[in-house]
């Protein structure tokens, strides 16, 4: 497909962590109950990208995009003359954002938006948007423009060209990665350099919630030997580590308000295995990191193994992929009930402080306007 999936696109490093000793105290967590919203759309491959606190969801496949709400799934057309599109974003009034392309005759990424069923092309050229809030405000990369930010029917160029804006919250403060390969912050006008964690020289930003919260991935050369981040004003980048000793990475997508960091963690650099090897979705809570695998209520787990969890509502629930019988398919994941769980007492590194570098290795989104693929 003629798009292009930021996710897929990373790389990290063996950091230095500070461990916390796990303790043998017991913390409440929810269980969850699992959707198979991959079965919804009778294709063999999907994955959801994007989740609001009505629990609808943002899917997509191979050939389709499509809008998930209140157990049923409607597909999404792509732009008048285009035949491929993907979604990237959803917000709390169902809007959702994307990019479309004709893959015969491809002159460039054409960004919608959503809304109330109907597909409309955003004033961008060759653009993708990543993400959309409540105020119906769009951020997201263009060729021209570069980090873009789009409010009340205008686009302005919040960077410099090979910048790309990820995400951005309520208040509009926007993240994403610089040109130079660092995270960054915009706000007010003003872009702050977010660094690396100590010895890094790469560093992304995903996501950022209404308190100003950042989570991203920083690593010696991209996201395949990276570790996951959680950034605040008052601690700075906060290493999240890895899920076991043998990961050898992890990759924090997705943020609420609750400060809940969800991702994914392991040994396989293809982050869309169908058959879910080297592969678990994460949850980050009360610092803590958890297997989502081991968080599925009895008899809820649909047959999945949860391989990536891309984004958490503020009711806990989320959205990602995972391998079913030899298939990638989109889930959501639905807090039934809370137990209590023994903490981790593998010795992983659960949480470690990282000091800012402004150094960068190679910037794979700048082929992004191209013909990067989403997969």
């Amino acid at each position: 497909m003629v798009l292009l999936n930021w996710k897929s696109c990373i790389t990290a490093v063996t950091l230095t962590a500070i461990s916390l000793t796990a303790s043998k105290s017991a913390l409440a967590v929810s269980l969850y109950s699992v959707t198979d919203l991959g079965s919804l759309t009778g294709e063999a491959y999907s994955y959801g990208t994007g989740i609001n606190d009505s629990g609808e969801v943002a899917i997509n496949s191979l050939a389709r995009s499509f809008f998930y709400s209140n157990g049923s799934l409607k597909t999404i057309s792509p732009l008048l003359g285009d035949n491929q599109l993907a979604v990237t974003g959803i917000n709390n009034l169902g809007q959702v954002v994307g990019n479309s392309v004709n893959s015969n005759n491809f002159t460039g990424n054409n960004p919608f938006l959503y809304s109330n069923d109907l597909t409309q092309p955003l004033p961008i050229q060759n653009a993708i948007p990543y993400a959309i809030n409540d105020r119906t405000q769009i951020v997201g990369g263009a060729g021209e423009l570069g980090p873009f930010l789009y409010s009340d029917g205008t686009a302005t160029s919040i960077g410099t060209s090979g910048t790309v804006a990820y995400s951005l919250n309520n208040l509009g403060q926007v993240v994403g990665i610089l040109n130079s390969g660092t995270a960054f912050l915009y706000e007010n006008g003003q872009t702050t350099d977010l660094g690396t964690l100590l010895g890094d020289g790469y560093s992304q930003a995903n996501d950022i919630n209404d308190s100003g919260q950042v989570v991203g991935i920083s690593g010696l050369t991209g996201v395949d030997d990276g570790r996951a981040f959680l950034y605040s004003s008052s601690t700075g980048l906060q290493d999240l580590g890895r899920l076991r000793p043998t990961d050898l990475f992890s990759f924090a997508g997705g943020i609420n308000n609750l400060g809940q960091v969800v991702g994914f963690s392991g040994t396989n650099n293809n982050f869309f295995a169908p058959d879910g090897n080297g592969l678990r979705a994460f949850l980050y809570s009360d610092n803590t990191l958890y297997d989502l695998n081991d968080l599925i209520a009895p008899g809820s787990d649909a047959g999945f193994t949860l391989t990536a969890a891309s984004a958490i509502n503020n009711n806990g629930q989320i959205a990602g992929r995972g391998a079913v019988n030899g298939e990638l398919r989109a889930f959501l994941l639905t807090p039934v009930s809370s137990v209590s769980v023994a903490e981790p007492t593998s010795g992983v590194p659960i949480l470690s402080f990282g000091i800012v570098v402004t150094l960068f290795a190679a910037l794979k989104r700048k082929r992004h306007f191209s013909s990067a693929a989403i997969q």
